[in-house]
C-alpha cells in the first residue's frame, strides 16, 4: 500500500512536467509567431508609405519635366525672335548706311549747285548794275516795300474776312444758346395782378364774411385795406381780395383764410387775426426766399438775405412780380451757362439776386442798385454776384460773363410778350399816390384806396383830430387830388374818426354801478366788456340801452 501511494505521484510527476514544458514551449512559439506577424504589420506600413512618397516624387518630376520642356520652348522661340530682331537690325544698319551715303552724295551735288548759282548771281548783279543806275541796297529796299504793301493789303482782306465771319457765327450761337435756354424753360405769360382769389364751402361762411348789414365786410375793409368782391349768383363759391399793394393783399388773404379755418367772424377777431398776421410777415417772407432756393438748389445763403429774397414776391415792376421775375431770370441764366460750359449754379445766383434791392424800403432814396450791393456786401456774396447787381442796368461795367449772362437774361424775361403791363404800372401808382396824399397830412394814421381810386378812406387819430379837422382833412384831401390826379368819375372821401374803449370786468369787482355814464365821441365808440356771470351781463346791456 505504501508502495502504491509513492509510485502514483511519481508516475504522475514526469508527465506534469512533461505537459508543463510543452504548454510553455507552444506559448512561446505562439509569442514568437505574433511578434513576427506585428513585425509584418509594421514593415508593410512602412513601405506603404514609402511608396506613396515615391509616387508623389514621381508626380513631382514630371510636372517638372513638363515645366523644363515648357520653359525651353519659351527660350527656343525668344531665340528665334532675337535673331529675328538681330536680322532686322542689321538689315536697317545696311539702309542707314547706304541712305548715309546717297546723302553725302547729294550735299555734295547741292554744294557744287549752289556755288555755281553764287558765281551766276554775282554774274547778274554785276550785269544789272551795269545796265540801272540803283544800288544794291536801293533795289533790296524797293523790292521790300512792294512785298510790304502787297502783304498788308492781303491781311487787310483776311482780316475783314474772317471778322465777318466770326461775327455770323457768333450771331448763330448766341441765338442757338438763346433759343435752348427759352426752350428749356416755359412760364406763365401773366402773373396775377391785384386780385387774389380764395374758394369758399358753403354760402353760410359767405353770409358770416359779409355779416350782419355788411357789418364784417366793411370792418375788414377798413382793417386790412383791401376790397372784398363776392359773386353770390356764381355756382363757384370764390371771394376775391382786390388791392393794388400785393403786401397788403397776402396779409388779407391770409387773414380771411384763418377766420374761415377758426370760424371767428367779428371786428374784433377780424382786428386781432390781422394783427397776429401782419407780426408773421417776416417769418412768410423767409418761407417764401426757401422755397425758391429750394427750387433753383441753391445753398450758403445767408439767412437775413433769405428775408429779403422772400420780400421780392410782394414788389412789382411794371406790373411784373420782382420776385417770380427774379426766378425767371435765374432758370434763363444757367440754362444759358450750362450751354456755354459755366458753373450753373454760380449764374443762378446771380439771376436771382440781381434785383435783390428792390426788396429794401428806403422810400426811393437810393436806386435798387446801390441797395441791392449794399445788402449782398453786407452777407458776403461772391464778387461775380455782386458785379451781377451793379451791372444788370449798366450803371457798371460787366467784368465776367456771368454779369454779361444776367444782362441777357434780364431783357429777355422783361422783354418777353405778356410779362409787363404799363397800364397797370401806370394804375398802380395812381393809387399810391392816392393814398400818399392823405398819408402827408398831420394826424392821419391810415389812408385805403379803393375801387380804382374812386373810393378813399382816412382812418385819423381820434387824440389829435377832432371832428371839424376831421371835416377840414376831407377838404384838403379833396383840393390836392383835384389839383393833382385825374381819375374819371367820382371820387367818395371818407374820413373815419373811431375812438375805442377795451375793458375787461371781474365777477369780483364789486364796485359796478348800474347807472354808470358813458361818454361816447361824436363819431364812433365801442365799449366791450367780458364777465363770466349772467347777471353782470344783462346789466350792462341795460346800461347800452339807456346810453346807445
Amino acid at each position: 500500500m505504501m508502495l502504491n501511494e509513492w509510485l502514483l505521484p511519481i508516475l504522475f510527476f514526469p508527465i506534469i512536467i512533461f505537459f508543463i514544458y510543452y504548454s510553455w514551449k507552444i506559448y512561446r512559439e505562439n509569442f514568437k509567431t505574433k511578434n513576427l506577424l506585428q513585425v509584418q504589420e509594421k514593415w508593410k506600413k512602412r513601405l506603404q508609405v514609402k511608396e506613396s512618397e515615391l509616387e508623389l516624387k514621381n508626380k513631382r518630376l514630371v510636372s517638372e519635366s513638363e515645366k523644363l520642356k515648357i520653359v525651353e520652348n519659351n527660350l527656343k522661340i525668344e531665340e528665334k525672335r532675337i535673331e529675328n530682331f538681330a536680322k532686322q537690325l542689321f538689315f536697317k544698319e545696311e539702309l542707314v548706311t547706304r541712305q548715309l551715303i546717297i546723302n553725302s552724295q547729294k550735299q555734295e551735288e547741292i554744294q557744287e549747285k549752289s556755288e555755281k548759282l553764287l558765281k551766276i548771281k554775282s554774274q547778274v548783279v554785276e550785269h544789272l548794275e551795269k545796265l540801272v543806275p540803283m544800288s544794291v541796297e536801293e533795289a533790296k529796299k524797293c523790292l521790300f516795300s512792294l512785298l510790304k504793301e502787297e502783304i498788308i493789303q492781303e491781311l487787310r482782306d483776311y482780316q475783314e474776312e474772317e471778322v465777318s465771319r466770326v461775327k455770323n457765327k457768333v450771331r448763330e450761337e448766341s441765338a442757338k444758346i438763346i433759343c435752348l435756354a427759352l426752350e428749356r424753360y416755359s412760364s406763365e405769360l401773366v402773373f396775377p395782378k391785384t386780385t387774389s382769389s380764395l374758394k369758399i364751402e358753403n354760402k353760410q361762411t359767405i353770409s358770416r364774411i359779409i355779416g350782419k348789414e355788411g357789418r364784417n365786410i366793411n370792418a375788414f375793409r377798413k382793417i386790412t385795406g383791401t376790397d372784398l368782391l363776392i359773386d353770390k349768383e356764381n355756382k363757384e363759391l370764390i371771394v376775391q381780395i382786390s388791392s393794388f399793394n400785393s403786401l397788403r393783399r397776402e396779409i388779407a388773404l391770409q387773414t380771411l383764410s384763418t377766420l374761415i379755418k377758426e370760424e371767428k367772424f367779428s371786428p374784433a377777431q377780424i382786428e386781432k387775426t390781422f394783427q397776429k398776421i401782419s407780426s408773421e410777415v417776416n417769418e412768410l417772407a423767409i418761407e417764401n426766399g426757401k422755397m425758391v432756393l429750394k427750387e433753383l438748389e441753391l445753398t450758403g445763403v445767408h439767412p437775413g438775405l433769405i428775408g429779403y429774397l422772400g420780400k421780392l414776391k410782394y414788389r412789382t415792376s411794371y406790373g411784373q412780380n420782382v420776385l417770380e421775375h427774379s426766378l425767371e431770370v435765374a432758370k434763363l441764366s444757367g440754362n444759358i451757362a450750362a450751354e456755354l460750359g459755366l458753373d450753373v449754379f454760380l449764374a443762378r445766383r446771380a439771376g436771382l439776386f440781381h434785383d435783390i434791392g428792390k426788396s429794401v424800403e428806403d422810400g426811393g432814396k437810393y436806386s435798387h442798385v446801390l441797395s441791392g450791393i449794399e445788402l449782398a456786401k453786407k452777407y458776403k456774396e461772391p464778387e461775380v454776384v455782386i458785379n451781377a447787381i451793379s451791372s444788370h442796368h449798366h450803371d457798371y461795367p460787366a467784368d465776367n460773363f456771368y454779369s454779361l449772362i444776367v444782362i441777357a437774361a434780364d431783357k429777355l424775361s422783361a422783354a418777353r410778350p405778356g410779362a409787363r403791363g404799363y397800364q397797370l404800372e401806370a394804375y398802380i401808382e395812381r393809387m399810391d399816390s392816392l393814398e400818399n396824399i392823405a398819408k402827408e397830412i398831420p394826424g392821419v394814421e391810415k389812408s385805403y384806396a379803393f375801387q380804382a381810386g374812386r373810393e378813399v378812406w382816412i382812418i385819423v387819430d381820434p387824440e389829435k383830430v377832432d371832428d371839424h379837422q376831421a371835416w377840414e382833412v376831407s377838404q384838403r384831401v379833396k383840393k390836392k387830388i383835384r389839383e393833382q390826379i385825374i381819375i374819371p368819375g367820382e371820387v367818395t372821401i371818407q374820413v373815419v374818426r373811431e375812438k375805442k374803449f377795451i375793458q375787461k370786468l371781474n365777477a369780483l369787482d364789486d364796485h359796478l354801478q348800474e347807472n354808470e355814464e358813458i361818454k361816447l365821441e361824436p363819431i364812433q365808440e365801442v365799449v366791450t366788456r367780458k364777465s363770466k356771470k349772467p347777471q353782470l351781463r344783462k346789466k350792462l346791456r341795460n346800461v347800452s340801452r339807456k346810453n346807445p
